[in-house]
Formats: C-alpha cells, structure tokens, sequence
C-alpha cells in the first residue's frame, strides 16, 4: 500500500508537471502568434495605403468598407477588424481564437499616418488573453531615394564622375561642391548591368539586380579613388510606379493651336491657380513646344508654382536648349513637366536657376510619361547644366560631356543612362525625402509593452 501511494503521488506529480509545461509552451507558441498577427494587421494597413500612392487607387477605395475598413473623415481615422469573413476569427491552436483590431491615423493622408495594431488571443485553456500592441510611423518613400536608376543598363565612356551632397533646406539651399562632397551616390541597374568605362568614378555604390555584372572604373568612398569592392553589389531592386498626369478645369491654361507659346509663366493674365494645391497648370497642344529661348516661372519676390502638362508629344523635343539659352525658375518658384516627348539641353544652356545652385533640384521635377521602353530621350550635353530629379522609367537618358561645365545635379530614373566624356553627376541627397507618390515606408517601429504605454492608445480601440 505504501509502495503504490507512492507512485500514485508520482504520477499524479508527473502529469501535473506535464499539464503546467503543456500550458507554459502553448502560452509561448500563442504570444509569438499574437505578435506575429500583429505584424499583420500592419501590413494590411500598409497595404491600403501603398495601394493609393503606388497604384493610383483612390483611397475610398483602398480604404473601403470592401476591405474590411471603416473610416471616420472627422478624426482622420480608419479602423477595422481582421479576419473579415467568417467566423471572424482566427484558431492559431485548437479552441483558441485571435483577431486583430488595426486603427490608421491620418488614413487620409490629411498629416503623416500611424498604424497602431492590436491583437487578442484567447486560449482554450480559459487562462488570461494575450494582448500584443505595435505601432509605426509612417514617412513618404521617394522616388529619388538613389542617384541614378535605370530599369535596363547604365554605360559610361571615357571618365564621366558621379558623386553625392545634400543640399539641406529647399528655401537655402547650399550648392554643389567638392567640399561638400558626400559618398551615397547609387548607381543602379535592375535588370541589366553596368559598365563604368576604363574612368569612371562613383563616389558612393554601384548596384545591380542578380543576373547583372559591375565593370570597369572606381567605386569608392570619400577617403580614397581606390576600387572598394564591398561597395559593388548584386542585391538591387526598384519598383517603378506608374506615372498619374493631373487633370481638371481651374487653375488650367490651353495652349492651343493658333496661341503664342509665353516664356515667361505664369501669364500676366492667369490670375486663378488651382484651389486645391494653388498650382498654374499649362496644358500644350499637339506640336506645340517650349522655344529655345530664355523662359522664366515665377519673379523674385513672387514665387509661384507651375506645371506643363505636353502629353501628346511623342517624337517632338518639347524643350531644346542651345547657345545661351536658359530656363530660369525664381526664388521658390517650382515647375514640374509631364511628358512623352524629348527634353535637350546644350551649349551654356542652364535649366532652374538663374545661378548655378541657386535653387534646390526639387524646384524641377521632371515626370516622362511615354510607355514604350526608349520612345523617349532625354539629352545632356556640352557646358548644359540641369538641375532636377527625372523619373522617367522608360526614356534613354544621355549625358554627354565635353564641355568645362557641364554636369547635372539632382536625381535620375530612366529606362538605360548613359555618360561619356568628362561628364559629373551630382546626386542630392534632399530629394531622398521629397514625397513624390512612391508609397510609404516605416519610419519608427515600436512595440508598447507597459500599462502606461498602451493606455496612450487605449481608447483607440473601442470599436
């Protein structure tokens, strides 16, 4: 009798052990899934919003009810529970079930959105719920996040240069020089690869996607020219999305057939810009195009901000600088063009700026919009100097030295780039953060782990 109390007792011991791990293990496995769940609730919300600044997709639709959304225009908030469909909730082990509640700050892109997530899991063991809470903050991810992108190839000859500096405060900006010369230039090819000549020199990386090659020239940072091999790598990729023209009725000028073509924007008589972002718009005609001559946007004093819309234009040369010839944008004045025709600056000719870096590179966007991979060309050459961020996915960017001055500074995407001669690119490092429609990255990512911490966000959940 004492012999089998004994292992009775054990047993008894043993299987409550057994029991009490069991729990302690599944408990484990369901607070990794509760974090794991979290995460997605994030990325559904990330998904919506990048939806809209990708792809174009209007945010009530992005953020429908459809989707599992509801959205409050007064509080600038989007909430929602996951899973949507039946029966609402997820079993991450048996008898358990989980769902994740998602709240978006500023779903309407009213200020910059926050994604705070909430996921519950009850377990089947009736023991207490596990509760994770994330939050990100959100910032605006550039198209002009690198120096020069190309879709296909990039091919320099002879001893073009490419390096970076960041031109701080668009209102002050600080000019380009070997001073200031920062190391953080990308070149980078996706499918293709890249070809740096006998002199090439890129003071920063040289990036291709997995089946290209990097050759020939110096890849380096600013402490020496001497080749670093860390610096060139196969690991690059880039999303190209699609380019979105404007459209409307105020604030929108034709240039129309029989209509002079102005130089200087906008027009004396344009007094009525567009409501909702105070933008002239200035839609051109089929065949007609910019003169080459001197054209200003805004005065001093007078800063205003303009768009050319030359969308019917394929196989015309919307803008050909030659000579003296300048394109001058005042003093925080901005021009931005849309087009699907060809874009030439040559001789002296100076685009934004009466000086050179007198205004940011962000005062000139250039957005190519011709869908046929190289029905588009954008030239560089001689003592021409640009100032600008291009994102042009399918146009051929030529850049062409020989003159003592020429160089463009500013940001690059194209469908292939070449350079030759002694040609210098100057990537500024400012229009990393310019917001250009190229969807949302995470800014700041935080778990709150603490009673105070999650008591911030506490209410947010009430639904």
């Amino acid at each position: 009798m004492l012999v089998a109390s004994i292992i009775g007792v054990s047993l008894v011991s043993y299987l409550n052990l057994s029991r009490t791990t069991l729990k302690i293990a599944t408990r484990s496995f369901l607070n990794n899934a509760a974090m794991n769940l979290a995460e997605t609730g994030l990325e559904q919300a990330l998904f919506a919003l990048n939806q809209n600044q990708s792809n174009g997709v209007a945010l009530a639709t992005a953020c429908s009810s459809g989707n599992g959304w509801t959205t409050d225009s007064a509080t600038h908030k989007a909430t929602a529970t996951f899973p949507t469909g039946s029966p609402g909730y997820w079993e991450p082990s048996p008898n358990a079930r989980a769902v994740v509640k998602v709240v978006v700050q500023n779903y309407d892109l009213s200020g910059s959105p926050r994604i705070i997530a909430k996921s519950i899991i009850t377990p089947g063991d009736g023991g207490p719920n596990l509760v994770k809470y994330i939050t990100i903050d959100l910032a605006r991810r550039g198209l002009f996040a690198n120096g020069l992108v190309a879709r296909d190839s990039i091919t320099w000859v002879g001893h073009p240069l490419a390096d970076s500096w960041n031109s701080g405060s668009p209102s002050s900006p600080t000019a380009y020089s070997t001073g200031v010369r920062t190391a953080t230039c990308t070149v980078g090819a996706v499918t293709g690869s890249i070809a740096l000549g006998t002199g090439g020199d890129v003071y920063g990386y040289a990036r291709t996607g997995p089946t290209g090659t990097t050759s020939g020239g110096s890849v380096h940072g600013t402490a020496s020219t001497t080749n670093d091999p860390t610096r060139v790598t196969n690991d690059f990729s880039a999303s190209f999305p699609p380019i979105t023209v404007p459209g409307g009725t105020t604030g929108f000028y034709t240039i129309g057939p029989t209509d002079p073509v102005p130089t200087v924007y906008p027009r004396a008589s344009d007094t009525t810009p567009n409501p909702a972002d105070g933008k002239f718009y200035y839609v051109f005609g089929s065949g007609k195009v910019l003169p080459n001559a001197n054209m200003t946007v805004g005065s001093a004093g007078t800063p205003k901000n303009v768009v050319f819309i030359m969308n019917s234009h394929s196989g015309s040369t919307v803008l050909g600088l030659t000579g003296t010839k300048t394109l001058t944008i005042a003093t925080g004045s901005a021009l931005t063009l849309y087009t699907n025709g060809h874009i030439s600056a040559f001789g002296n000719g100076l685009v934004n700026g009466a000086t050179a870096g007198a205004n940011p590179c962000s005062a000139l966007l250039i957005f190519g919009t011709h869908n046929t991979a190289g029905g588009q060309t954008i030239t560089v050459g001689g003592n021409g100097q640009l100032y600008a961020a291009i994102y042009a996915p399918n146009a051929t960017v030529e850049l062409k030295g020989g003159g003592s001055s020429g160089h463009v500074s500013g940001s690059v995407v194209a469908n292939s780039i070449s350079m030759n001669g002694g040609t210098d690119f100057h990537y500024d490092e400012a229009l990393g953060n310019l917001d250009s429609g190229g969807g949302y990255r995470v800014n700041r990512w935080k778990e709150l782990q603490d009673a105070p911490q999650r008591a911030t966000v506490a209410a947010l959940f009430d639904f």
